[in-house]
């Protein structure tokens, strides 16, 4: 599966969808009759049916599976007689299941490369990954989704990252090892799922700090390195996203190229991206492609 449009204008259209089921939450939460209860069902069957569609129809081959998923977090009639106000805070409940779901998708696609980005990695290296590497990249996946202290499938980080599974419980096997090791929690349900711990974290932050990145691939041209900041700046006016502190940072980093080697240089783009992703400016994602286009490396957050 493979997203068709581009992950930032997927995300933004995902956030605005999200953000209409909000409002309809609060629209509709003091709610005491049976018209606006009606009305709040009839607005929410439509924002749903706008959801599925566009997610199923954003991917190739479509993303027949969302649906499903997506309608678990509908409510349940439980056979007993409910008043107005009671169906209104179920209906509403049942939206905010959804909304919620829907952070949670996001989140997930954010670290799968070989959906959202296959151009970006080397899906042929990945396919050929060990035991250990792929260990490790399920620990750098989880890292990502570290912060907010859900489990997630490792089945969908392999493969949502161009590495399938030689074997039917080979997720399982992979988050036992981890486990044994301390890095993981896991929780086994239909699939095998797991988070971050503590350790871990320390594990994957001392790992990053030791890795030495080659910089030797950076031009030697300093009017090669001002074209290229000028056509980033220009694809990022072109996504939407041309906030001022864009410019502010890479307006310092034309400045000082004249005074920088490969290295210095370097080391300098690659704070200010880590700069710009805190500062939400960036996502990961262009982060990492744009440092890519100076170094030919992917950059790891």
């Amino acid at each position: 599966m493979l997203l068709k449009v581009k992950w930032e204008d997927f995300k933004s259209e995902v956030d605005e969808y999200i953000s209409d089921g909000k409002s309809l939450m609060d629209k509709y939460k003091t709610s005491r009759t049976e018209d606006e209860l009606n009305e709040l069902k009839d607005a929410k069957l439509t924002w749903e049916n706008s959801v599925i569609n566009f997610v199923k129809t954003s991917f190739e081959p479509e993303n027949i599976n969302f649906a499903y998923d997506f309608k678990e977090h509908r409510g349940y009639n439980t056979g007993f007689k409910l008043n107005v106000a009671q169906l209104t805070k179920n209906t509403i409940q049942a939206l905010k299941g959804e909304v919620d779901g829907l952070k949670s998708y996001l989140k997930m696609l954010s670290i799968a490369d070989a959906v959202i980005s296959p151009d970006g990695v080397d899906l042929e290296e990945r396919g050929n990954f060990d035991t250990e590497a792929k260990l490790n990249l399920i620990l750098s996946k989880l890292y990502e989704l570290y912060p907010d202290g859900k489990y997630y499938s490792i089945k969908w980080i392999l493969e949502g990252n161009g590495i399938g599974l030689d074997t039917y419980n080979e997720d399982f096997d992979f988050a036992k090892m981890l486990e044994i090791r301390g890095y993981v929690d896991v929780m086994a349900a239909k699939n095998t799922n797991a988070k971050l711990t503590l350790e871990g974290k320390l594990n994957i932050e001392q790992a990053r700090k030791a890795k030495v990145t080659d910089y030797s691939k950076i031009s030697d041209s300093e009017e090669e390195l001002k074209t290229l900041i000028a056509k980033v700046l220009k694809e990022v006016n072109k996504l939407g996203i041309g906030q001022q502190i864009i410019f502010d940072e890479f307006d310092e980093l034309r400045n000082d190229i004249p005074n920088l080697d490969k290295k210095s240089f370097g080391q300098l783009l690659k704070a200010k991206l880590y700069d710009l992703v805190t500062a939400k400016a960036f996502d990961k994602a262009i982060a990492s492609d744009v440092f890519k286009q100076f170094t030919d490396q992917v950059l790891s957050f």
